[in-house]
């Protein structure tokens, strides 16, 4: 052998070992492109981080770019952008093939015509197989909806009650179920992407979207939202019962200035980061998939420019790693609406720059796409953030599963979604019922009672019983098209006995006539009459149905005609059970004088007038309390529980509030005498039910630190259980408080100091009960 053969020979040997190894130890994605003939990205056994990495190579800046735009359904159908007419291969082919759109969203009412879950799976399907036969890479599209109380945009759908109806319920358990229902419901029509739940803090009746909140508690809200997270993202998104969830309006969005939707708010870092961070911090940690954009401005700078709040607090504080996407034409609203962007151009690269990475456009593909190309031609976007934001993305779509199932079946679609769970939707619009009066004990009403008068605009009226966001973005306003629903009128037909006479009245004209006071007068006159003839009357009042900015209001009263009516009624001397039916609380302070029993059923759903009519007649003992403050008058709005001190605090109902037929007795207040700043304080307290009839009690802790170094609440939540007690049954409840639940934002005005557990004394209070405790 000579030396040069002995030289070569190992190192020949060991190049032989790796080429025959490397294949399978290789963490580049090159092992599995020799496995298969597919490319990497379309190899489900590839880990999903190296699918995305194959794919975005393989993409042109033009092709990034549309998986940035999402566009309305309306804008592929009929022939203008409003028309729900057969989908038009001319704006097929624009949208798809020429601008390589990537999502698709349905707006409110945005539905196939006809409005069924099959149409609407065939609708789905026809999109995705053509935007897929139609890429040159063949990327799904992801499409989303706004499914806010069940699936609401499809006629035949079980509708939930709205969440702030749900936060009276105080049941994290409850949303979760509710979610889970309404993402299989989702997802079986082919959709993925979920625009909810709402983590706004609900602090401003006067806010149009007021109802679309959890309350105005930062911490019961957080349990909820994050509860609706899970349910709708399920155990594994690619499951074909999950969607992808939205935590949204990141962030400040429901307390503007003027109490107007989308207008200027001016909020403090400091309650910033007290009030409204927690409730998104809460979905993160949960592990929601995306995050929509506050359509408003917080001290002068709109949400969708803000670097600071979207990469340095969303990414960098909070560690959100999902989607962020804009709401409605918000990137063009830097232009057109807050005046910050001289050019539709430069509004995109602001929002973009500030960490947008998808734009709700969601009608002009081709004014979207072709400045952002040129944006990033010019250097005034870099190709890094493109990628970033298009990485997101498609991580999302390969975590769906849509790239292996990217189409249901619509056969399927109608037996999964046609009145499904509305055994859960009574149970959840029980749990929402809210007794604010009860004088003389008028209720619950005897099933036999000989004769009923029920009158109102809602005793009998679907619309009004699911509120906005139900097949139309406004409400079921069209009287073809509306869900399946029980109403308050049918539940209490349904639940009196055979000899009981229900006579029904309307008590108000009919909307045209609602200004004409001869008219106003008479529907009246009829009501008190047919009164006068009863021995119990059912006014069954409140809102209209609305949306969004079609909501705010200056005045939260009830409209004219009604408020007359419930007056006339009183003045007869009969027992009078005022039901409300609204999306807030209304200034009814004199009418809750005068009248004997007052309940508030918010928007309760499908099942809504079961569950009115079981609380009316004792089928169901209330349990619900007030997740928000009802002001006297609309002079003290906006009002909050959790103010700080040196506010009074006098509203006509206070927060956590709400009656039963029952009665509670809290005993035993036992809490940790001292914790240490990383320790936990035990709490426990009895409870028991003295009443005659079971009940659910809802237990609120509050924790309220007795001196500190800036103002903090009086009192604040800091935590909560349902329990269900039969009569004198006595449960024991325990809640673990962490310290680090009680810091606070120290230092001045700028409120910019990270949050410190500060040593002292807190005091806790449980029912009527108080105790302190220390932190040392």
């Amino acid at each position: 052998m000579n030396e040069g053969t002995k030289f070569f020979r190992f190192p020949i040997i060991a190049l032989l070992l790796v080429s025959l190894i490397l294949p399978y130890v290789r963490q580049d994605g090159a092992a599995y492109a020799k496995k298969s003939d597919k490319p990497l990205y379309l190899n489900p056994e590839v880990p999903i981080e190296q699918r995305v990495k194959d794919l975005l190579q393989r993409m042109t800046l033009e092709e990034k770019v549309g998986q940035m735009t999402q566009i309305d359904v309306t804008r592929l159908m009929g022939t203008n952008e409003w028309d729900r007419g057969p989908l038009n291969p001319e704006w097929m082919k624009k949208i798809f093939e020429e601008n390589h759109v990537g999502s698709i969203l349905s707006g409110g009412g945005a539905a196939p015509v006809p409005n069924n879950p099959e149409e609407w799976a065939k609708l789905t399907n026809d999109i995705q197989k053509y935007a897929m036969e139609h890429s040159r890479l063949h990327i799904p599209i992801i499409y989303g909806v706004d499914a806010v109380h069940g699936h609401n945009n499809v006629l035949g759908a079980t509708i939930f009650p709205h969440n702030i109806g749900l936060a009276n319920a105080w049941d994290p358990e409850l949303v979760e179920k509710l979610s889970a229902s309404t993402a299989k419901s989702v997802r079986a029509t082919g959709i993925h992407w979920n625009f909810a739940p709402v983590a706004d803090i609900g602090r401003d009746i006067r806010w149009g979207r007021f109802y679309e909140t959890f309350g105005e508690d930062p911490y019961l809200a957080s349990k909820l939202s994050a509860a609706a997270v899970k349910g709708l993202q399920g155990k594994k998104l690619s499951d074909q019962e999950s969607v992808a969830a939205t935590g949204k309006h990141f962030v400040g969005y429901s307390q503007p200035l003027n109490g107007q939707d989308r207008s200027p708010a001016d909020l403090s870092l400091r309650t910033l980061r007290e009030i409204f961070y927690p409730s998104f911090q809460a979905q993160i940690e949960s592990g929601v998939k995306t995050i929509m954009i506050n359509s408003g401005s917080i001290n002068g700078i709109p949400v969708h420019a803000s670097k600071y709040l979207l990469t340095d607090v969303l990414r960098k504080e909070m560690g959100f790693k999902g989607v962020v996407v804009s709401d409605w034409e918000d990137m063009m609203k830097l232009h057109t609406v807050h005046k910050v962007a001289p050019s539709y151009k430069d509004a995109i690269r602001m929002s973009i720059n500030a960490g947008v990475d998808m734009s709700m456009v969601p009608h002009d593909a081709d004014n979207f796409t072709k400045n952002l190309i040129e944006l990033v031609k010019e250097g005034k976007i870099s190709i890094k953030r493109i990628n970033q934001a298009v990485s997101r993305i498609l991580t999302l779509k390969f975590e769906l599963g849509l790239f292996e199932n990217p189409y249901v079946d619509p056969k399927k679609a109608a037996e999964i979604i046609n009145d499904s769970d509305r055994q859960l939707a009574l149970q959840a619009a029980r749990e929402t019922m809210t007794l604010l009066k009860n004088e003389g004990n008028v209720l619950p009403l005897k099933k036999d009672v000989k004769s009923i008068l029920v009158t109102g605009p809602s005793a009998d009226n679907v619309a009004n019983q699911m509120g906005g966001w139900t097949i139309g973005w406004q409400g079921a306003t069209n009287p073809n098209e509306l869900p399946p629903a029980v109403t308050i009128l049918e539940g209490i037909k349904g639940a009196v006995s055979n000899n009981t006479a229900v006579k029904y009245v309307p008590g108000v004209p009919d909307e045209k006539d609602e200004k004409d006071p001869s008219k106003v007068k008479a529907a009246i006159d009829e009501a008190v009459k047919a009164a006068l003839q009863s021995d119990v009357v059912i006014a069954v009042v409140g809102e209209k149905p609305y949306a969004e900015g079609e909501g705010n209001t200056e005045t939260a009263e009830l409209p004219a005609a009604q408020r007359q009516l419930i007056q006339a009624l009183n003045e007869t001397g009969k027992d009078v059970i005022l039901v409300l039916v609204a999306g807030r609380p209304l200034m009814i302070t004199d009418l809750v004088e005068s009248t004997p029993a007052v309940l508030m059923a918010y928007l309760p759903g499908t099942e809504g007038g079961k569950a009115v009519a079981d609380v009316l007649f004792g089928d169901y003992n209330p349990s619900g309390k007030l997740a928000s403050t009802w002001p006297k008058s609309i002079g003290q709005v906006p009002i909050f529980y959790n103010h700080k001190p040196g506010t009074k605090y006098e509203p006509l109902f206070p927060f956590g509030y709400g009656l039963s037929y029952t009665t509670y007795e809290y005993k035993n207040l036992q809490v940790t005498n001292i914790i240490s700043k990383k320790g936990e304080a035990k709490v426990s307290v009895d409870v028991t039910n003295t009443g005659k009839v079971a009940g659910d009690e809802i237990v609120q802790l509050y924790v309220n630190q007795e001196y500190r170094s800036v103002l903090t609440p009086v009192k604040q939540l800091a935590g909560f259980k349902r329990i269900h007690l039969n009569p004198e049954e006595t449960k024991t409840v325990t809640f673990n408080l962490p310290a680090s639940q009680l810091a606070i934002i120290p230092g001045d005005i700028i409120g910019t100091e990270r949050p410190v557990v500060e040593s002292g004394t807190y005091k806790v209070m449980v029912g009527n009960l108080t105790k302190t405790f220390k932190i040392e």
